[in-house]
């Protein structure tokens, strides 16, 4: 029976031990040399001890295989500086359509969603109660103006009279009052005949803009009036405004750096939709507000986009970016690369022997894939952008160069 264990090319043999129970002996096969039963299992145990631990030293020695890993640099380029807040999209002219006078809901001429212009024609309330004052109204413009023609006569014979001593100057006096009241029940009953026109005109209820207008919150054929609410709301599309809020001290540093680049003009304002794609249309800040909100120790700010295609709609939520214009150099790598942990952002860095190594980051604006490094890392520094979850402080690597867009 053999017992063998490779142990730096020795081996342990007993090629020619038979075992022989025969009296509690051991017998060699060619020679009678004799050995207790006990001593023999003594050997057996020990070779079996000697190939167990022989074999689990050997796999110790074994080096675990490098991770493979994708890698980049960190390299220098020129980017805008950028700052991104929270922003609300809004109708530079929203209108709610309301009745201004009582009646009859009538014909409505739009349909739910068209685009509409200024001028039209898009609610009608029951006019006839209004034409049939407007009648009125003029009917007494005729009486009035006929009872300040007969006045008038009396005051001229009144003023001959007098010049005769015919009549006495109160008389005169009197006519004179009654030539004034006269003139003025004409002027009442014109004045009363242009509000009636204006209560006509308002029968046709009309688009005071270009827009879209919405969904008709009230049926043909209800009654309606002032008190009623919005009939439909009407809104201006393009272009559109976005509302956001920035901190005073960013507000600050905005305007000093602006200062020296040549203003408020140099930024540049982008929209990220909702869908995380960027806007088409670039945009242009309009409004700082005069005053901080003392609540938030913000700064309101409003800038105006096109949107010839409709995809801004008013209350969409949006994300701003604000850039100033003129480049500047900054150390960029992937954002993949980027971990965090209770200590703050870190990356795997390759050191000879490409050895990943831990290595602390402070980061500024993260944008197309890529974030702004300030701090813990020099230009042709080389970081592990994909597979470092598998890595630890140490490790051996294989790395790969990362794809170009990856």
């Amino acid at each position: 029976m053999v017992f063998g264990v490779g142990w730096q090319g020795m081996a342990i043999t007993c090629d020619t031990v038979l075992l022989c129970l025969r009296n509690g002996d051991l017998m060699r096969k060619n020679e009678t040399l004799f050995y207790g039963s006990a001593r023999c299992a003594w050997l057996a145990g020990v070779t079996l001890m000697l190939a167990v631990a022989f074999t689990h030293d050997g796999r110790a020695q074994q080096a675990p295989p490098a991770v493979p890993v994708l890698v980049a640099q960190a390299e220098m380029r020129d980017v805008a500086r950028q700052a991104e807040y929270l922003g609300r999209v809004r109708a530079m002219d929203r209108v709610e359509l309301r009745a201004r006078v009582s009646g009859v809901l009538g014909e409505r001429r739009f349909t739910d969603g068209q685009n509409v212009k200024q001028g039209e024609i898009l609610f009608t309330i029951d006019p006839a109660p209004y034409e049939a004052v407007v009648a009125q109204r003029r009917a007494a413009i005729e009486a009035a103006e006929a009872g300040l023609e007969v006045a008038t006569g009396q005051l001229e014979r009144a003023r001959e009279l007098w010049r005769t001593r015919s009549i006495a100057e109160a008389v005169l006096e009197q006519r004179r009052g009654d030539q004034l009241r006269a003139a003025a029940e004409v002027s009442l009953a014109r004045a009363a005949l242009r509000e009636a026109e204006l209560n006509l005109s308002y029968t046709e209820i009309r688009a005071p803009t270009d827009g879209q207008i919405g969904a008709a919150a009230v049926s043909p054929g209800n009654l309606v009036g002032p008190e009623s609410g919005a009939l439909a709301v009407l809104v201006r599309q393009d272009p559109m405004q976005v509302g956001f809020a920035v901190s005073q001290r960013q507000i600050v540093e905005a305007r000093s750096q602006s200062a020296q680049r040549g203003g408020m003009d140099v930024i540049r304002v982008r929209l990220i939709l909702p869908n995380g794609a960027t806007y088409a249309e670039p945009g242009r800040l309009d409004f700082t507000d005069v005053q901080a909100d003392a609540r938030t120790d913000s700064v309101a700010l409003r800038a105006v986009f096109p949107n010839p295609d409709r995809l801004l709609l008013d209350g969409m939520g949006v994300r701003v970016l604000l850039e100033v214009a003129a480049p500047e150099k900054a150390l960029l790598i992937p954002q993949s690369a980027l971990l965090a942990d209770q200590q703050g952002s870190y990356v795997f860095v390759l050191e000879q022997g490409n050895r990943a190594a831990i290595r602390r980051v402070r980061t500024e604006a993260r944008r197309d894939g890529s974030a702004i490094v300030l701090e813990g890392l020099n230009a042709g520094d080389t970081v592990i952008a994909q597979g470092q979850t598998r890595v630890r402080s140490g490790a051996i690597v294989a790395p790969r160069p990362l794809a170009s867009g990856s």
